[in-house]
Protein backbone atom coordinates (compact mmCIF):
# COMPACT_ATOMS: atom_id res chain seq x y z
CA UNK A 1 0.00 0.00 0.00
CA UNK A 2 1.09 3.36 -0.96
CA UNK A 3 0.55 7.01 0.63
CA UNK A 4 -1.99 7.63 -2.55
CA UNK A 5 -5.06 9.66 -2.62
CA UNK A 6 -6.67 6.68 -3.15
CA UNK A 7 -5.47 4.77 0.33
CA UNK A 8 -8.43 4.46 2.86
CA UNK A 9 -8.34 7.10 5.79
CA UNK A 10 -9.16 6.84 8.89
CA UNK A 11 -10.58 8.76 12.29
CA UNK A 12 -10.35 6.92 15.65
CA UNK A 13 -11.73 8.38 18.79
CA UNK A 14 -10.54 8.84 22.25
CA UNK A 15 -11.08 5.52 23.39
CA UNK A 16 -8.26 4.02 20.15
CA UNK A 17 -5.40 7.11 20.67
CA UNK A 18 -2.52 4.54 21.27
CA UNK A 19 -3.94 2.52 18.17
CA UNK A 20 -4.29 5.58 16.43
CA UNK A 21 -0.31 5.94 17.09
CA UNK A 22 0.46 2.83 15.91
CA UNK A 23 -1.47 3.30 13.07
CA UNK A 24 0.00 6.35 11.93
CA UNK A 25 3.47 4.45 12.55
CA UNK A 26 2.20 2.08 9.88
CA UNK A 27 1.57 4.76 7.58
CA UNK A 28 -2.44 4.81 7.58
CA UNK A 29 -3.71 8.41 7.08
CA UNK A 30 -5.49 8.39 10.61
CA UNK A 31 -6.70 11.44 12.07
CA UNK A 32 -7.24 12.06 16.32
CA UNK A 33 -8.23 13.56 18.66
CA UNK A 34 -8.22 12.59 22.31
CA UNK A 35 -11.06 14.91 22.68
CA UNK A 36 -13.69 15.24 19.93
CA UNK A 37 -17.91 15.22 20.10
CA UNK A 38 -19.28 12.04 18.84
CA UNK A 39 -20.98 14.31 16.22
CA UNK A 40 -18.04 16.01 14.92
CA UNK A 41 -16.05 12.48 14.80
CA UNK A 42 -19.47 11.88 12.62
CA UNK A 43 -19.09 14.91 10.44
CA UNK A 44 -15.43 14.54 9.97
CA UNK A 45 -15.87 11.01 8.82
CA UNK A 46 -18.60 11.84 6.51
CA UNK A 47 -17.39 14.72 5.23
CA UNK A 48 -13.82 13.06 4.25
CA UNK A 49 -14.80 9.58 3.81
CA UNK A 50 -13.06 8.54 6.77
CA UNK A 51 -13.74 4.93 8.36
CA UNK A 52 -14.49 5.61 12.23
CA UNK A 53 -12.05 3.42 14.48
CA UNK A 54 -13.57 2.98 18.39
CA UNK A 55 -14.38 0.49 21.19
CA UNK A 56 -17.68 2.81 21.75
CA UNK A 57 -20.80 0.35 20.93
CA UNK A 58 -23.02 3.82 21.76
CA UNK A 59 -21.17 5.73 18.83
CA UNK A 60 -21.65 3.04 16.05
CA UNK A 61 -25.09 2.58 16.71
CA UNK A 62 -25.85 6.38 15.76
CA UNK A 63 -28.28 6.36 12.58
CA UNK A 64 -25.15 8.38 10.68
CA UNK A 65 -22.23 5.78 11.69
CA UNK A 66 -22.09 3.26 8.60
CA UNK A 67 -18.27 2.84 8.24
CA UNK A 68 -16.56 1.38 10.98
CA UNK A 69 -13.96 -0.68 12.76
CA UNK A 70 -14.98 -1.55 16.00
CA UNK A 71 -12.66 -2.59 17.97
CA UNK A 72 -12.54 -4.89 21.27
CA UNK A 73 -9.32 -5.71 22.90
CA UNK A 74 -8.13 -3.04 25.17
CA UNK A 75 -4.35 -3.94 24.58
CA UNK A 76 -3.10 -1.72 21.81
CA UNK A 77 -0.96 -4.32 20.31
CA UNK A 78 -4.08 -6.29 20.36
CA UNK A 79 -6.18 -3.92 18.75
CA UNK A 80 -4.00 -3.32 16.13
CA UNK A 81 -4.02 -7.32 15.28
CA UNK A 82 -7.92 -6.90 14.99
CA UNK A 83 -8.01 -3.28 13.17
CA UNK A 84 -6.00 -5.09 10.45
CA UNK A 85 -7.90 -8.17 10.77
CA UNK A 86 -11.57 -6.69 10.44
CA UNK A 87 -9.73 -3.74 7.58
CA UNK A 88 -8.64 -6.36 5.41
CA UNK A 89 -5.50 -4.37 5.21
CA UNK A 90 -2.18 -5.14 5.15
CA UNK A 91 0.75 -2.85 6.14
CA UNK A 92 3.64 -2.21 4.41
CA UNK A 93 7.09 -2.13 5.16
CA UNK A 94 7.88 0.60 3.50
CA UNK A 95 4.97 2.74 4.53
CA UNK A 96 6.59 2.53 7.97
CA UNK A 97 7.40 5.81 9.70
CA UNK A 98 6.05 7.31 6.67
CA UNK A 99 3.52 10.30 8.87
CA UNK A 100 3.69 12.13 11.96
CA UNK A 101 2.98 10.20 14.88
CA UNK A 102 1.79 13.53 15.92
CA UNK A 103 -0.30 15.07 13.39
CA UNK A 104 -0.45 12.84 10.79
CA UNK A 105 1.17 14.52 8.02
CA UNK A 106 3.54 12.81 5.40
CA UNK A 107 7.03 13.32 6.66
CA UNK A 108 9.45 14.66 3.78
CA UNK A 109 13.22 13.89 3.64
CA UNK A 110 15.44 17.20 4.51
CA UNK A 111 19.26 17.16 4.05
CA UNK A 112 21.03 16.79 7.23
CA UNK A 113 22.42 20.23 7.58
CA UNK A 114 19.32 21.93 7.86
CA UNK A 115 17.89 20.32 11.28
CA UNK A 116 21.83 20.83 12.83
CA UNK A 117 20.07 23.14 15.28
CA UNK A 118 17.17 21.05 16.15
CA UNK A 119 18.56 18.06 17.26
CA UNK A 120 21.25 16.49 19.96
CA UNK A 121 24.90 17.07 18.57
CA UNK A 122 24.93 13.17 19.09
CA UNK A 123 22.18 12.35 16.98
CA UNK A 124 23.11 14.73 14.33
CA UNK A 125 26.52 13.30 14.11
CA UNK A 126 25.76 9.35 14.53
CA UNK A 127 22.90 10.08 12.01
CA UNK A 128 22.95 10.41 7.78
CA UNK A 129 19.17 10.39 7.41
CA UNK A 130 16.56 12.59 8.42
CA UNK A 131 12.69 13.60 8.30
CA UNK A 132 10.84 16.27 8.93
CA UNK A 133 6.78 16.79 9.40
CA UNK A 134 5.93 19.58 7.10
CA UNK A 135 3.36 20.55 9.59
CA UNK A 136 4.70 20.53 13.20
CA UNK A 137 8.22 20.65 12.29
CA UNK A 138 9.09 17.38 14.60
CA UNK A 139 12.05 15.95 13.39
CA UNK A 140 12.65 11.94 12.91
CA UNK A 141 15.52 9.82 12.45
CA UNK A 142 16.28 5.89 12.50
CA UNK A 143 17.58 5.78 16.24
CA UNK A 144 16.95 3.30 18.58
CA UNK A 145 12.95 4.43 19.46
CA UNK A 146 12.36 3.56 15.78
CA UNK A 147 14.67 0.53 16.10
CA UNK A 148 12.35 -0.51 19.46
CA UNK A 149 9.31 0.02 17.68
CA UNK A 150 10.24 -1.79 14.68
CA UNK A 151 11.43 -5.21 16.86
CA UNK A 152 7.64 -4.57 18.33
CA UNK A 153 5.75 -5.03 15.21
CA UNK A 154 7.88 -7.87 14.35
CA UNK A 155 7.50 -9.12 17.81
CA UNK A 156 3.67 -8.77 17.19
CA UNK A 157 4.02 -10.54 13.72
CA UNK A 158 2.99 -7.55 11.61
CA UNK A 159 6.43 -7.25 10.29
CA UNK A 160 8.82 -10.59 9.60
CA UNK A 161 12.47 -10.62 11.17
CA UNK A 162 15.22 -9.71 9.30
Amino acid sequence: MSNSSLQKKFIADEMVGKLARLMRMLGFDTLYFNQIEDSELIDISLKEKRTIVTRDTKLIERVMVQDYILVENDNPERQLIEFLDKSGLQPDESNFLSCCLECNAILEYIPKEKIKDQVWQYTFQTHEEFKICPECRRVYWEGDHVKAMRKKLINIGIFESD
